[in-house]
């Protein structure tokens, strides 16, 4: 219920930019990015095991789409990929053996911009995280999977660096909360439209 009315929320805030966007800077763009996913000391589902080591690290990527309203201004759509932390160790005394969870799903936010030259920006950005988490182990020698899913918050920040007038770099620090929080840091490319 929470997710959806965030989501409602920026859709009416869409709706609101769209009228007031300058033309000047406008237009979609599309990109991609990779780099490395940090889960917190926990998982995106609880109780998996009572004790042992948890290893949150990751390779993670993203991809996403979005339209600039204008030089300040954006909304972002992303698929994010936040890859596999691993588990294992004992759950109520039953030993916990080949634990994964993986972490994906789709971010929506809103970008603020703030070029500092014409090649050079920061940026920051709020959103929305609708994610799903997938377990997998093997407790007390008999398969174990289980899945959760939600819709959290999530928030970033990076820079920008402008190659050409349609390509640019990106390198960003972004956290999303999935019952636990699920940091990438990642650099990518941009295609303006």
């Amino acid at each position: 219920m929470k997710a959806r009315m965030l989501f409602a929320a920026a859709a009416l805030g869409l709706g609101a930019l769209m009228a007031v966007s300058q033309a000047s800077a406008q237009g979609f763009y599309i990109g991609g990015s990779v780099g490395e996913s940090d889960a917190d000391d926990g998982n995106a589902i609880p109780d998996l095991i009572t004790s042992g080591p948890f290893d949150g690290k990751d390779s993670g990527m993203k991809f996403f789409g979005g339209y600039q309203f204008n030089r300040n201004l954006a909304v972002e759509l992303a698929y994010v990929d936040l890859g596999k932390a691993t588990y294992s160790g004992t759950f109520g005394g039953s030993p916990v053996t080949g634990g994964s969870v993986k972490t994906s799903g789709l971010n929506a936010s809103v970008v603020g911009t703030l070029p500092l030259n014409p090649s050079f920006s920061l940026f920051a950005k709020a959103g929305v995280f609708s994610w799903q988490a997938k377990a997998r182990d093997i407790t007390g020698g008999a398969p174990f999977s289980d899945k959760e899913d939600g819709g959290d918050l999530s928030f970033g920040f990076g820079g920008a660096y402008n190659l050409t007038k349609n390509f640019s770099l990106r390198a960003e620090w972004e956290q999303f909360e999935a019952v636990d929080k699920i940091s990438l840091l990642s650099v990518g490319v941009a295609y303006k439209f």
